[in-house]
Order: structure tokens, then C-alpha cells, then sequence
């Protein structure tokens, strides 16, 4: 009897030494929402830190009740907008709550446990009675106008809200920023805490960009990130799929960065990797 009890005992400790699957860190969700449309439509930006994908569910609360759900995929380690519709019901409840709703990320990876990220925002609602805005160029109201040679163009990131996210002049197909917009950031420790977080940093990079063709470039530039440290650093700016059709232009706004922090105490180097991208689409001002 007393020959078996020693194969029992370390299968037993066996089971309490095991480690355990790592659980899926929550995604973060940025404290910045753009103003909701006259069409009841607000975008807000989301991380998922983790080297998987996340699914699940984002519901949006006002005045104690839940106004508004939908699906939302968050891939690996990346960036996302996350694009909310309101309804005449919901937008009501907004105004009632004063803009205030509780945005909650219910998310989970493939066969792993849920996890759940938590923000309350203030959302900037259109005036009562704001007429919903008029067709886009090319949209079905008609002919679409002829885009200019040059002058000035509206834009906004993304594919919903107001132009006011950045300027732009087009000419000889050649397009030259002249309000730079920002870009979502997700930056990443390797090592250290493990830490992560989402800045909003500035495009700088004005061009020319030739229409039809990537680019990018390296220049010095401020990111305001809280896990690199402050100064100037070499950022690598990069501008993808741009198009032009008739009163449109069109492409992606990206950037990226690296730090590196040394700890004495323990003789580490931990590595920061930061990078994001946003689509824009612009319009003749």
C-alpha cells in the first residue's frame, strides 16, 4: 500500500503547481469620443493589448438603463473604432443623462474567460432639431462635383461625424496637410510590467504625398504616450492607399515609434513598440 501513496501524492501536488492558462488582459477604451451626429452617430476608440483577438459585446447606459448594443471584434494587439448609432430613443435618453453614458466592452477570446472594460463619457450631443446631414458627394443626391485643381479640402478620420478633423490642399495630384488630424496609438511594453496604453498623437508629417502611391518618412517628433519618456524621438510616418474620385480623396494615416528604459535595480531593458493607423476621407471645402 505505502509503494502506491508516493506516485498519488505528487499527482496531487501536481494539480496545485500546475500554472494556470494567463487570463485575457481587458481591453482599454479611450477616454476621447467624437461629438455625436445629427445622424446620432459617435465613434470611440478601444485597444485590446493581448497577442489575440477579443469578441464580444459593447453596451452603452444612460439614465440607468441600457440605450444601445452591438457586436464588436477587437484584433490582436491593434487599435479599433468602434462606431455607435443611435437612435430617436437612445439620443433622448443622452440628452435626459446630460451626454453622460457608460460605455462596457464585454469581451472574451476563443475559449477563454470574459473579461469586461468600463468607461463613462460625456458625449457632445447635437442641438434638438439639427437636420441630419446632407448626401456626401457621390452618394445618390446627384451629380457629384468635379474635384478642384487645388484650394482647400475638409477632412475627418474614419467614416462617420463631422470634416473637422483635418485640412488638406490637392494639386497635380499631390496632396499637402495643412491641419494635421490626429492618429490612434496603442503602445506595448516587452518586458517590465507587461504595461500598455492608447495616446492620441499628432500627424505632423505635412507632405506632399503623392495620390496613388505609399509613403513614408522619419522625423523628429513629440509623443505624448504615457509610457515613452518626453523629448523629440524619430517617428516614422506613413501614408497608404490614398485614392481620388470626383469630390473625394481618400487613404490611411499611420505612425510609429519606439523607447527603450533601463532599470538599475534589476539591470533590464524593457523595449516600448507603439504604432497606429487611421483611414480619412476628405471633401472640397
Amino acid at each position: 500500500m505505502r509503494r502506491h501513496a508516493l506516485p498519488i501524492l505528487i499527482a496531487v501536488l501536481a494539480l496545485f503547481v500546475a500554472p494556470a492558462a494567463a487570463p485575457a488582459k481587458p481591453a482599454k477604451i479611450s477616454p476621447h469620443a467624437a461629438p455625436v451626429s445629427a445622424a446620432g452617430v459617435a465613434r470611440v476608440e478601444a485597444a485590446n493589448p493581448n497577442a489575440y483577438a477579443l469578441r464580444g459585446t459593447a453596451t452603452v447606459t444612460a439614465g440607468g438603463r441600457a440605450i444601445l448594443r452591438r457586436g464588436v471584434r477587437l484584433a490582436r494587439r491593434s487599435v479599433k473604432t468602434i462606431t455607435l448609432r443611435f437612435g430617436a430613443g437612445a439620443l433622448d435618453a443622452l440628452r435626459a443623462a446630460q451626454g453622460r453614458a457608460r460605455i462596457a466592452l464585454r469581451l472574451r477570446r476563443p475559449g477563454g474567460r470574459s473579461t469586461t472594460a468600463r468607461r463613462t463619457l460625456t458625449l457632445r450631443l447635437p442641438a434638438p432639431g439639427t437636420p441630419a446631414p446632407a448626401p456626401e458627394p457621390g452618394g445618390g443626391g446627384g451629380p457629384a462635383p468635379a474635384p478642384p485643381a487645388s484650394g482647400r479640402w475638409v477632412g475627418r478620420m474614419g467614416s462617420e461625424g463631422p470634416f473637422d478633423d483635418l485640412e488638406l490642399t490637392v494639386t497635380g495630384g499631390q496632396l499637402q496637410i495643412t491641419k494635421a488630424p490626429v492618429v490612434p496609438v496603442s503602445c506595448f511594453e516587452n518586458g517590465g510590467s507587461y504595461r500598455s496604453a492608447i495616446s492620441f498623437e499628432l500627424f505632423t508629417a505635412a507632405g506632399p504625398w503623392s495620390i496613388g502611391t505609399d509613403g513614408s518618412v522619419a522625423a523628429q517628433g513629440i509623443a505624448v504616450n504615457q509610457l515613452v519618456g518626453g523629448g523629440a524621438r524619430t517617428i516614422t510616418f506613413k501614408v497608404t492607399g490614398t485614392t481620388q474620385q470626383a469630390g473625394r480623396v481618400a487613404g490611411t494615416l499611420g505612425m510609429s515609434f519606439f523607447d527603450s528604459k533601463y532599470d538599475i535595480f534589476t539591470n533590464a531593458i524593457t523595449f516600448i513598440n507603439c504604432a497606429g493607423a487611421q483611414s480619412f476621407e476628405a471633401v472640397p471645402g
